[in-house]
């Protein structure tokens, strides 16, 4: 099976990155067996196999998973479901000495176990459109099975779950918003992204949120994490749009940062480096 390196990462190792990057992104496999509607590795796809988002992915050899114990302080696994993903894991995630996470769409509890016992530190499970009718139409599968997997695996594995939620598929702030809370209360770690047309995809033509969208839910995700606010502070026009958050403090910067597992940072996943950042991933 394909393992890929961002290029990013590559350029990590050969010390040509001018900000900091203390995670190695990994992406295994390609051309999915799902069809999410957004993604460059769906079934239905026509985008080259080497992009995952906007970002480039190059193919490596195992011999290069040594160096990233030395260079990187975490290696994250981005998993495409190809028939034989999970045999290759097994011989992967033993290579490394630094802490593993992967992303993948598990299709059972027992999966997401069998990831632990190989000693993945973290497992993200990624929802993606946090409304029932949107996943289904747009990233297919039974979103309360989904769901519930991502849930009882938060119960047998307390704070090592992550879910992701993209922003601009046709879901509320305030569905947003609720999803939080959902996991806030569970302790899943929550991230974000921004939609990214990317050519290729079943939606190449739907256009990206606006940045003024996006920062409004990073402050709320990020006042309500902290237990700045309650969800009753966060002020929601008659569409479910934020449109105020009764906060008379500052806005730190580490509000738009990148979220997820220690050290990450995903430079660049949303956007261009010429902007706008939608994620901040310099420290």
């Amino acid at each position: 099976m394909i393992l890929r390196a961002s290029v990013g990462t590559l350029q990590r190792l050969e010390g040509k990155t001018v900000f900091g990057m203390d995670t190695a992104y990994l992406m295994l496999g390609e051309r999915c067996v799902y069809n999410c509607l957004y993604c460059s590795q769906a079934r239905s796809s026509t985008s080259p196999s080497h992009f995952l988002s906007r970002v480039v992915w190059k193919e490596i050899s195992s011999d290069l998973l040594d160096k990233l114990n030395v260079h990187f302080k975490r290696v994250c696994v981005q998993v495409i479901s190809q028939p034989g993903y999970r045999k290759a894991l097994r011989s992967i995630v033993p290579r490394f000495t630094i802490p593993v996470s992967l992303s993948v769409r598990p299709v059972s509890l027992e999966e997401v176990s069998e990831y632990f016992e190989l000693g993945v530190d973290r497992v993200g499970i990624a929802v993606d459109v946090p409304r029932k009718d949107l996943f289904e139409k747009i990233r297919g599968g039974n979103y309360e099975r989904h769901l519930s997997i991502l849930e009882k695996a938060s119960e047998m594995f307390p704070g090592k779950i992550t879910t992701h939620v993209i922003v601009g598929l046709g879901e509320r702030d305030r569905d947003i918003i609720e999803f939080f809370l959902w996991t806030k209360e569970r302790k899943i770690t929550f991230s974000l992204f921004a939609f990214t047309p990317i050519k290729g995809t079943a939606l190449e033509k739907k256009g990206k949120p606006s940045l003024e969208r996006y920062r409004r839910i990073q402050l709320s995700i990020y006042l309500l994490e902290k237990d700045l606010i309650t969800p009753k502070d966060i002020i929601f026009d008659q569409n479910d749009r934020i449109i105020d958050v009764r906060w008379f403090g500052g806005v730190p910067e580490e509000a738009f940062r990148t979220r997820g597992c220690p050290h990450c940072t995903r430079p660049y996943y949303n956007e261009s480096p010429k902007g706008p950042v939608y994620n901040v991933h310099w420290r």
